[in-house]
């Protein structure tokens, strides 16, 4: 069900046919500059071989993020270690549907996939310890601080620590 704020919202697995919408936000300095692996340009031959691999994970599930027929960006659980029933999750949106509720409305819907469809317990990410506009966002959808990383990412010649947070599934959720 979509969120009440983006009713048009809408998570849609992610396929090959996307990928002219994911090169629309890979290589912006802009939405890449929080992500360590991705610091170089990246070809739209290197994305589709990312791609192609995301796709035939077992312990990854990518959706495309959609209002309307407008696409927005990429969410997905990675990582998932099916024993605990957790998954790392990762969002990007362009830089043009930034500010504007999406990512709060996809994380929502991506949530509701992770408890329901996908059966998870736990869902933990890592967001640099200086973006603090993004910890604000995971907090009041009910994250949890669980630690610092210290010099985990090395990023345009400089380490920054890392925040790890967490979600634990919510009793009848």
């Amino acid at each position: 069900m979509p969120p009440k704020e983006h009713p048009s919202l809408r998570l849609e697995a992610l396929s090959l046919e996307h990928l002219p919408g994911v090169m629309s936000w890979v290589n912006d300095r802009e939405v890449m500059q929080y992500f360590a692996n991705r610091q170089t340009p990246i070809s739209e031959d290197e994305e589709r071989a990312y791609l192609v691999k995301l796709l035939g994970s077992s312990t990854d599930r990518a959706f495309s993020i959609f209002d309307g027929a407008r696409y927005l960006g990429q969410c997905s659980l990675n990582q998932i270690y099916w024993p605990a029933r957790n998954a790392r999750l990762f969002i990007a949106l362009r830089s043009d549907c930034q500010g504007e509720g999406y990512g709060p409305a996809a994380l929502k819907a991506l949530l509701a996939l992770a408890w329901g469809t996908i059966d998870l317990h736990k869902v933990w990410l890592i967001v640099r310890e200086d973006n603090r506009s993004a910890q604000a966002m995971y907090l009041k959808l009910g994250f949890s601080f669980e630690g610092v990383l210290r010099d985990e990412y090395f990023v345009l010649g400089r380490y920054h620590d890392m925040v790890r947070m967490a979600i634990v599934r919510p009793l009848g959720a």
